[in-house]
């Protein structure tokens, strides 16, 4: 195989780096500013909110929970970015460490020999990653988007608090 599709393929297993460097940098985010917002479970005990008219307490709810759920969806996404993938199918590859323990050494040497004489054993290489690379870059992707919410509901929240 000629050195560019060698070049492809290390260029798609750097996207994928990249997408788990950045699902990882936004789960801290996300995950220290969901800490820090838990502290308006205090808000629900304090006597300003209790002596609040039904209609606000009824939306600083919804928008708590709406919080949460977002919240929750956002760092799952994120995390569904970096988790190693189980690979589904009967076929044992020799360069995929979970197949290699399942094979004995002959098994092994018979797997590594048939793998490396095919010529298409890059192009093969660039299929799988990029349909790994594709799958991160979609988690990555619902987990960015859904910062949106994220980020409108504790403002909305913060100025209800504040301005209550």
């Amino acid at each position: 195989m000629n050195d560019s599709s060698k070049e492809i393929l290390c260029d798609v297993q750097s996207q994928i780096a990249s997408f788990d460097n950045k699902a990882g940098l936004l789960i801290s985010v996300v995950g220290i500013v969901f800490a820090l917002a838990l502290s308006f479970l205090d808000v629900f005990h304090m006597g300003y909110f209790k002596e609040q008219s039904t209609c606000f307490k009824t939306w600083y709810y919804l928008l708590f929970v709406f919080f949460i759920v977002i919240a929750i969806f956002s760092i799952l996404s994120f995390a569904m970015v970096i988790l190693p993938r189980k690979h589904k199918g009967k076929t044992k590859y020799p360069n995929y460490y979970k197949d290699i323990i399942k094979m004995n050494l002959g098994e092994l040497k018979h797997a590594i020999k048939s793998y490396t004489e095919k010529d298409d054993l890059i192009l093969e290489q660039l299929k799988i990653n990029s349909e790994i690379c594709n799958r991160k870059h979609k988690w990555l992707c619902s987990g960015i988007l859904s910062l949106i919410p994220f980020i409108l509901s504790i403002t909305a929240l913060t100025i209800m608090t504040v301005f209550a």
